[in-house]
């Protein structure tokens, strides 16, 4: 009997053996193919200033779609001297349009110092001024005319990357005020990024103005500068000259093509 009891009691400490949960190890740097919890595991991991492990945490997060962690591995390899494995992740993000990543790709082009680098990087921090702004903007904008007093002007401004990194810009005007105010023109000019959001620029304008009778050649040009708000819009003040207005001052507010269009569909 005594030795039943022995099997009985063995046979239910192996069952609670095998029953009893037992906590899962913790991996090197996260669980295989989970998304937040490699970034997370990431942070944790920098914050016990364990690099190394953090930085293969966020790889994985970024091989799964997490571009604030494709980032982060990329600002990590680049300080770590990982100049090669840095350029990945990094262009993962820049093929999105973020400055920021535009910037770092630029520095690793820099710490490498080959002709071809350097070159390389003077383009991305030319290009990084102008990314995460509208290929396209309408723009509303008072006129304040020697030739007619204040005037209403409706613009339409086509700057894809494609054209010198957003430098030049081409579009339409039109312009309207009392008595009989009116020109439309095409126009094209050049801006130049002084910085992500200050922009000055300057345009010619050739088209048509409304004169007694009929209409006339309309020539004209204007300097200003626009503050931008990156893929929103802009506001911007400007000076110029042109055959119908004569000289004149104008306020205007720039916003993305896309939104306006949005704009309009929603009152349709």
């Amino acid at each position: 009997m005594t030795r039943w009891r022995l099997l009985a009691m063995c046979l239910f400490g192996m069952t609670a053996c095998v029953t009893t949960p037992t906590a899962p190890p913790v991996p090197a740097s996260c669980e295989p193919g989970a998304l937040l919890p490699c970034a997370e595991w990431g942070q944790k991991l920098l914050r016990e200033g364990d690099r190394y492990r953090a930085t293969e945490a966020f790889a994985k997060a970024c091989e799964e779609g997490d571009l604030s962690a494709c980032m982060t591995e990329g600002e990590l390899r680049k300080e770590a001297g990982d100049y090669n494995g840095a350029e990945r992740p990094l262009r993962k993000v820049y093929d999105t349009g973020q400055e920021s990543a535009a910037i770092a790709l630029a520095e690793v082009h820099e710490a490498r110092g080959g002709p071809r680098d350097l070159q390389l990087a003077s383009d991305f921090r030319h290009e990084a001024l102008a990314l995460n702004k509208p290929d396209t903007e309408v723009v509303f904008a008072l006129r304040v005319t020697s030739e007619a007093g204040a005037a209403t002007e409706l613009s339409f401004n086509l700057q894809p990357m494609a054209f010198n990194h957003r430098r030049l810009g081409f579009g339409l005007n039109t312009v309207m005020g009392p008595p009989d105010l009116f020109e439309i023109n095409g126009f094209g000019g050049y801006q130049h990024y002084v910085s992500p959001w200050f922009v000055p620029y300057a345009r010619l304008m050739m088209g048509a103005r409304s004169v007694a009778g009929g209409s006339a050649l309309n020539v004209g040009g204007e300097a200003g500068a626009k503050l931008a708000w990156e893929d929103i819009g802009h506001l911007n003040m400007a000076a110029g000259v042109s055959m119908a207005s004569g000289g004149y001052f104008s306020v205007g507010l720039g916003l993305n093509g896309l939104i306006v269009l949005a704009l309009l569909l929603q009152v349709r």
